[in-house]
């Protein structure tokens, strides 16, 4: 058992099967023998290595305890013990501010080829493949159209051998892709450039996803930004886009396999409280985990928080047409929501400056049919929650996130979206998609474990 900022922590190591290596029994055994009466188990998105999701744990855990001290509105917590899960799982990182915080490689043609490489060597012999004559194509894509077109149609088979269940919308949105349409919507002016060091939020060199004036969704950071670095180019965004797909599919073992596995033998073992946080893809493993609570026997998380999730936002929802027009099947995850699984509240941040997920869901929008919704955000049918919220749900309501020491009513069985989006003394509240670990964003999850 480790301590980061005064907390006991815990390393909980998942495969890329869902199947956890280390940790679970550690941590059960640790919680029912000092009596901790709350556990957090926290799971990373888009990171590259151990040191990395730890770095995010641990800014995560400074702010944190920074809020306890507070009192006030959070004050029923002092007399609370915390242990903490850190859940640490093979995802390859999808650069962008604030996410890495300097850890992510630089842009280029070596960082393209090396995350292809490193995809390639844990794929199995059908994608690895795939992933084979994508690297064959790498050099010449950027100036040779037919070989852009062969690198789209290597992605799509790709897409294509996924799982296909009722939860794989990254499949879905691009089920009637060709080729030609896929290297349009990765084309069409979304010109990005990358931060010089110092930009707010962001570590030198790492591209930001966040596109000029005029292309997509300009609310993001970039309007001011087309002065620096180089236009982020069709290799990198396809990359991404790969990256965040065969991720997407694999955070789903994660939290369904291997989560699960940990908060169960947390309740065989004591009575702690469980909460439940992720962040980007984590935010999908997590959600994923109170899914696999449902099978008997039947279990309880007692909140769970979402920092600027990478699934859509419409998958807790039932089937319908959202209120801007666009008709949607049942939510993957909505049985969460019927049965009650996590006991207390649910809490989304989302912020239109996170310019990651609108990416990720920007081409399968694009290519949905509805070209004039193509930009990810709250009007399109392929949107994500770290972007728009929880869309079209009964039990959503909007808030704005506070600034640390800001009252919240969080009722059990709500939704609570926390839009970080506006600026307090110019700056957005919620940066960039990496922006989780601020003190306003834990000062929410503080008030979130007030009410259970």
């Amino acid at each position: 058992m480790d301590t980061i900022e005064g907390f006991d922590f815990q390393p909980i190591e998942i495969d890329r099967h869902g199947r956890v290596e280390a940790g679970a029994e550690e941590l059960a055994t640790h919680v029912r023998d000092r009596e901790v009466s709350d556990v957090i188990i926290i799971c990373h998105g888009f990171r590259n290595d151990a040191n990395d999701a730890r770095s995010l744990y641990t800014r995560f855990l400074k702010t944190f305890k920074q809020n306890l001290q507070r009192g006030g509105p959070v004050s029923g917590l002092s007399g609370r013990t915390f242990a903490v899960g850190g859940v640490f799982w093979p995802s390859m990182i999808l650069p962008e501010p604030d996410d890495s915080q300097g850890a992510a490689l630089s842009v280029g043609s070596g960082t393209e080829r090396q995350r292809l490489e490193t995809m390639k060597a844990d794929a199995d012999a059908n994608a690895a493949g795939k992933i084979d004559a994508m690297l064959r194509d790498l050099p010449k894509a950027e100036d040779d159209h037919n070989a852009r077109l062969r690198m789209a149609a290597s992605l799509l088979d790709l897409v294509r051998e996924l799982p296909e269940d009722e939860g794989n919308e990254a499949r879905a949105g691009l089920a009637n892709a060709t080729p030609e349409s896929l290297c349009n919507a990765l084309m069409a002016g979304d010109t990005v450039v990358v931060a010089p060091t110092g930009n707010v939020g962001g570590a030198g060199g790492i591209p930001q996803l966040t596109p000029q004036t005029g292309g997509i969704g300009g609310g993001g950071m970039g309007g001011g930004l087309s002065g620096f670095g180089k236009v982020f180019g069709f290799v990198p965004k396809l990359v991404n886009l790969t990256t965040f797909l065969l991720m997407f599919n694999r955070c789903g073992d994660v939290g369904s396999k291997g989560m699960s596995q940990v908060v169960r033998r947390v309740k065989e073992l004591s009575n702690a409280r469980v909460h439940l946080v992720g962040h980007s893809l984590g935010g999908r493993a997590v959600t994923a985990c109170a899914k696999a609570l449902i099978d008997p026997p039947a279990q309880r998380a007692d909140t769970m928080m979402l920092l600027q999730a990478a699934y859509s936002h419409f998958g807790l929802s039932v089937a319908g047409t959202s209120a801007n027009g666009i008709k949607h099947p049942r939510g993957f995850f909505r049985d969460i929501i019927e049965k009650r699984v996590v006991a207390g509240p649910i809490v989304a941040t989302h912020s239109t400056h996170d310019a990651v997920v609108q990416f990720a869901y920007t081409p399968m929008a694009a290519v949905s049919g509805n070209n004039a919704r193509k930009i990810g955000d709250e009007s399109s049918p392929f949107g994500g929650i770290g972007r728009n919220g929880v869309l079209d749900t009964k039990e959503a309501e909007g808030l704005e996130l506070q600034v640390a020491g800001g009252a919240y009513t969080f009722k059990s069985g709500s939704i609570h979206n926390l839009d970080g989006s506006r600026n307090i003394n110019g700056v957005p509240m919620i940066r960039s998609h990496g922006d989780v670990a601020n003190e306003a964003v834990t000062w929410a999850f503080a008030c979130l474990l007030t009410t259970v």
